[in-house]
């Protein structure tokens, strides 16, 4: 039984690792996606200026 709650306990630990590591994951592509966009509207403003 102890083994049992032990290997429980290991599991929940990667688990929520996954999970935070999945966030971070979310949070840089949102990241780089506003990024591309500011550049890409960047770039249609300077256009258009033209």
């Amino acid at each position: 039984m102890k083994t049992a709650s032990k290997e429980l306990q290991k599991l929940r630990f990667i688990a929520e690792s996954s999970l935070n590591r999945t966030a971070e994951l979310q949070q840089v592509l949102a990241q780089i996606e506003a990024t591309l966009s500011r550049a890409e509207s960047q770039k249609l403003n300077e256009k258009n200026k033209h």
